[in-house]
């Protein structure tokens, strides 16, 4: 980041980022397979990363228990897999002291996400995140997801923030920081929240822990 650019608002991605979201997606998982005796929460988790339906999509579970020839209350299954998930999800350590010091600093804080709102606003109350943000931004609000500009563009219009002035901060090369950079804003990396690395694209900054944030947008 140029010494010369005063930032004025920072945008965060939420699962990975802020929440340990793949945790929480795999005890999910585990309370499925245990729910139903049958299968493995490896293989369930396998089907969820299948190209359909959506990463989360609950279809994923259906087509899991036909694919094992497995009988069990469809509706109870999701029903425990939506329970299960919130309730195993915690934030990485320090991310509350983090977004404490960042608001104590006087910059404004958005969530832009590609989980659907009341997912979004879930996943912060039960972490104790909520009230650090001003905007939560969301697929329902823009009709976009990631990597689309809409999505970064509607939360810094609403901090009052241009892309020069504002950073991004996620775990997605692609969905993330690439965007970011096209846009114009400081990109940073969480890459202690990314399980799917390997993307080309070169962040402004890389983070091996949230603690390390503050120096970076802080002056």
């Amino acid at each position: 980041m140029r010494s010369d650019i005063a930032v004025r608002a920072v945008l965060f991605d939420l699962d990975n980022t802020l929440v340990r979201f793949i945790d929480a997606h795999r005890a999910a998982c585990d309370a499925v397979v245990d729910l139903v005796g049958a299968g493995t929460a490896d293989d369930l988790f396998t089907c969820f990363l299948r190209p359909v339906h959506g990463f989360e999509s609950p279809e994923h579970i259906d087509d899991y228990l036909a694919s094992i020839g497995c009988a069990a209350d469809y509706d109870r299954a999701v029903a425990l897999y939506e329970a299960a998930k919130l309730a195993a999800l915690e934030p990485y350590a320090g991310v509350a002291e983090v977004l404490g010091e960042l608001c104590d600093a006087g910059l404004p804080l958005g969530v832009v996400s590609d989980a659907d709102a009341l997912h979004a606003a879930a996943r912060l109350e039960r972490c104790g995140l909520s009230r650090f943000f001003e905007v939560v931004v969301t697929p329902d609000v823009t009709g976009e997801r990631k990597p689309a500009a809409a999505n970064f563009l509607y939360a810094l219009d609403r901090l009052e923030s241009s892309p020069a002035s504002a950073v991004m901060v996620g775990d997605s090369l692609r969905r993330d920081i690439e965007p970011a950079n096209r846009l114009g804003l400081t990109s940073v990396h969480a890459v202690y929240g990314d399980w799917h690395p390997g993307y080309d694209c070169t962040p402004d900054h890389r983070l091996d822990t949230i603690t390390a944030l503050p120096p970076i947008v802080v002056p």
